[in-house]
């Protein structure tokens, strides 16, 4: 087959490069979006800013987003974030995050000095150093591992925490190959968890950046890809699609609009989107594996707040808030601390993104937005410790990212592997998405290249 003319399905990170490496390749590609491009990389206008209503950064520790700013012209421009110690809220006090990979303790010693567990739990955590390899052939999920190497309060005032801010999940359902391969990495190297992340903090210099975005916010990247691709040819049909079927020569891409006819499809969509695209016949028990991916609702707040006196030194970027403390909010984010574009005059008047819902808590979800905006005040109020009437309510942006985040549940892999040998049988089709192979911004972009190197090949 050659390949001219490729529809892209879908308009988030995934979708816009993809579209770059089949426009480079020398294709003809529409992208088909009825929203926003960028998906979840979304901004607002809030004052003289542009202030991120997804992601504001993305991890350093993969190439594949760093590569492509680098390709748009951005990359003497990376900058990491100037605040990079995040607290975990427990029992009315902030606590210093111990040395950890994803919350796996790197030390007993600084577990201990944290203050974050009690003896009890510290005596438990130890147990792992000296305990036997226990680790099943099968898949098993965070929680599994980490309560049965850690024990609980490890896994529930530490390690969910952190994984909680990047997925909204359940650590008890989500999979520790596919969902977290930091841990899978651990569990590998070492019988001990503590061990593995002791060998592999050290091996990651002191001075690396954890997260990088372009200077003035990372809007810029995405700007800099739409003018790319558009210098490209590409095109941007605003529809959603109704379906995409086999033709004899290729594929039929029907829209509201009409028929786009293409040599190959790539979809980026949520995995049940994608499942509905295409009749039985196309994707047999391929269907079934994308419908059984679960997704998480959340929300993102923007919040100024006045500190006053409130003891919140520059160097700290945020709260965590762990699911036994009982509050909505799972996370504090001090936008200004961690980027100086963004940072006022005063120095005590901040942007705050306060993240709402996570697997395990959807009550939120049927709040309108102005009594989920008195609660996140609540819970932010509690964390802080500051008295509601510093928050300013008038300004606040309230963004609802319904089922945004996919679940990767125990025996993810085995899903995925059904999902892409369809797509490998069938004669141009590619799919991918943050349900693929990492939610990340470089997980994303990796498999979204990968997807349009299928077909060009």
């Amino acid at each position: 087959m050659s390949l001219r003319r490729v529809g892209v399905v879908g308009g988030g990170i995934s979708g816009l490069t993809a579209a770059l490496d089949l426009a480079e390749a020398g294709c003809e590609v529409t992208v088909f979006e009825p929203a926003s491009l960028g998906g979840k990389v979304a901004f607002v206008e809030h004052g003289v800013s542009r202030l991120p209503t997804g992601p504001d950064a993305f991890l350093a520790r993969r190439p594949e987003m760093i590569d492509l700013a680098e390709r748009l012209g951005l990359g003497e421009e990376l900058v990491a974030p100037q605040a990079g110690q995040a607290r975990i809220f427990r029992d009315g006090r902030l606590h210093p995050i111990p040395p950890s990979v994803l919350g796996v303790p790197r030390e007993v010693d600084s577990l201990r000095s944290s203050d974050l567990l009690d003896d009890r739990a510290v005596t438990r955590a130890a147990e792992d150093l000296d305990a036997a390899a226990d680790r099943p052939a099968h898949d098993e999920s965070v929680g599994a591992l980490v309560r049965r190497r850690l024990g609980d309060d490890v896994l529930e005032w530490l390690v969910d925490p952190l994984l909680g801010g990047i997925n909204a999940g359940d650590s008890d359902r989500l999979s520790v190959r596919s969902g977290v391969p930091q841990i899978d990495a651990l569990a590998s190297r070492n019988a001990s968890l503590i061990r593995s992340a002791d060998e592999m903090g050290s091996a990651v210099a002191t001075d690396a950046p954890v997260f990088l975005t372009p200077e003035g916010g990372l809007h810029r990247l995405l700007d800099a890809l739409d003018q790319r691709l558009r210098s490209l040819g590409v095109g941007f049909s605003p529809t959603g699609v109704d379906a995409c079927v086999r033709t004899g020569v290729g594929w039929s891409i029907a829209t509201p609009r009409g028929r786009h006819d293409v040599d190959a499809v790539l979809t980026t969509t949520p995995a049940p989107v994608t499942a509905g695209l295409f009749d039985e016949a196309t994707l047999a028990d391929a269907g079934a594996a994308l419908r059984a991916i679960e997704y998480s609702s959340v929300a993102l707040i923007l919040l100024e707040v006045d500190l006053g006196e409130a003891p919140v030194e520059p160097s700290m970027s945020g709260v965590l808030v762990p699911r036994l403390a009982g509050l909505d909010v799972t996370a504090i984010s001090f936008a200004d601390h961690k980027w100086p574009w963004l940072r006022r005059e005063s120095g005590r008047r901040l942007v705050l993104r306060v993240s709402v819902g996570r697997r395990t808590n959807t009550s939120w979800i049927a709040l309108d937005d102005h009594s989920l905006l008195d609660r996140a005040v609540a819970d932010c109020s509690t964390v802080l410790g500051l008295d509601p009437s510093r928050f300013d309510t008038t300004s606040a942006i309230v963004t609802r990212w319904r089922d945004a985040l996919p679940q990767y549940d125990v025996g993810h892999h085995e899903r995925v592997s059904v999902v892409e040998s369809a797509a490998e049988q069938t004669p141009g089709l590619a799919m991918t998405g943050a349900w693929h192979r990492g939610l990340g911004l470089p997980a994303c972009v990796g498999a979204a290249q990968r997807a349009a190197a299928s077909l060009l090949d």
